[in-house]
């Protein structure tokens, strides 16, 4: 093999972050293959942080982002620092690096803390529904993380997610478990922000500390309406304890629901068997919101309810053209 020319090692930094990125251009593919097995000669960890100016997290970031764990584990054993160790642990967690999570946390020196920051890496850890490694930080032999850190964080980002097994692993843990009702009920609006029924079942029915349909004033059912997901406003609705009422707030689930046309959203708020909304709830403000959005059959199902149509409705849908809409009125 005839010898590589010398690079400078910000030119060897670009032909590498190049090829990490998937940025080179078909032309420049033969010169990063040439110059890679350098990469092993000069260091890759040394070279990028020369591309970074230095800032080790930056570097670390684009190292798991690609996967290159050696690299990473590299760029922590010259951290020099708790704190940094720390730090890493919490971008670790955040990309679901369990085995490399737990070789920085068992380093003979500077051993990352699970608890840093009040739990931050299994915050992020449960975000991104790792949980073998939410296993890992819960269960470490030092400083392990609290399923109850920063008031309920960690369960309140699952939840969001949909991820069962952590929600379960966090409201079970042994110690410090988390509460369902942590934050006034926060995990059990997100799990319903996103549509996740099962969650929200299990959040309703924790034997201990349970979270309620109505907390917040009735935020879950508010996010579930705006969202359409009508198992997820069935289930707090018919909640055997605290159930969330489709009437409270002055109709602010109807509205939400008419605001995205969701059709079968609407009729279980009419047709809850306590409480119900009505249509003519906020001034007709669901009605007019359903008449702007162009929502003719939500339109329909309201100018049905024995209440009385609002003429902003009808004007809010003249004015953006719906004339299929204005119809209505006219029938």
């Amino acid at each position: 093999m005839s010898p590589l020319p010398h690079l400078p090692p910000e030119v060897m930094a670009d032909l590498v972050l190049r090829a990490l990125c998937l940025e080179a251009q078909i032309c420049e593919i033969s010169a990063v293959c040439r110059f890679w097995h350098s990469i092993v000669v000069l260091n890759l960890a040394e070279v990028l942080m020369l591309r970074e100016n230095g800032n080790m997290f930056s570097v670390l970031r684009r190292a798991l982002e690609h996967h290159k764990l050696d690299v990473a584990l590299d760029l922590v054993s010259r951290s020099g620092s708790f704190e940094a160790t720390a730090e890493a642990l919490v971008l670790i967690a955040k990309n679901g690096h369990t085995d490399l999570a737990r070789s920085l946390m068992n380093s003979p020196q500077h051993a990352a803390r699970a608890d840093y920051q009040d739990g931050e890496a299994l915050v992020q850890a449960s975000e991104g529904g790792h949980v073998e490694l939410v296993h890992v930080l819960l269960g470490a032999p030092q400083h392990a993380a609290h399923a109850d850190c920063q008031g309920g964080m960690a369960l309140a980002r699952a939840a969001i997610g949909g991820h069962i097994e952590v929600v379960r692993v966090l409201l079970d843990a042994p110690e410090r478990a988390a509460h369902a009702d942590s934050r006034g009920g926060l995990a059990l609006a997100a799990a319903a922000a996103g549509g996740h029924a099962e969650v929200v079942h299990i959040l309703l029915d924790a034997p201990e500390h349970a979270a309620q349909a109505d907390s917040r004033g009735g935020l879950a059912l508010f996010q579930a309406a705006r969202g359409g997901h009508v198992e997820v406003v069935h289930i707090l609705l018919h909640a055997l304890q605290h159930a969330a009422h489709a009437d409270c707030q002055d109709g602010e689930a109807l509205r939400q629901a008419a605001i995205g046309g969701h059709v079968e959203v609407v009729r279980v708020l009419l047709d809850a068997p306590q409480h119900a909304a009505h249509a003519q709830c906020g001034d007709g403000e669901a009605l007019v919101e359903a008449a702007r959005g162009g929502h003719i059959e939500v339109v329909r199902i309201l100018l049905d309810a024995p209440e009385h149509a609002h003429e902003a409705a009808l004007l809010a849908a003249s004015e953006g053209g719906h004339m299929e809409v204005v119809a209505l009125w006219q029938d």
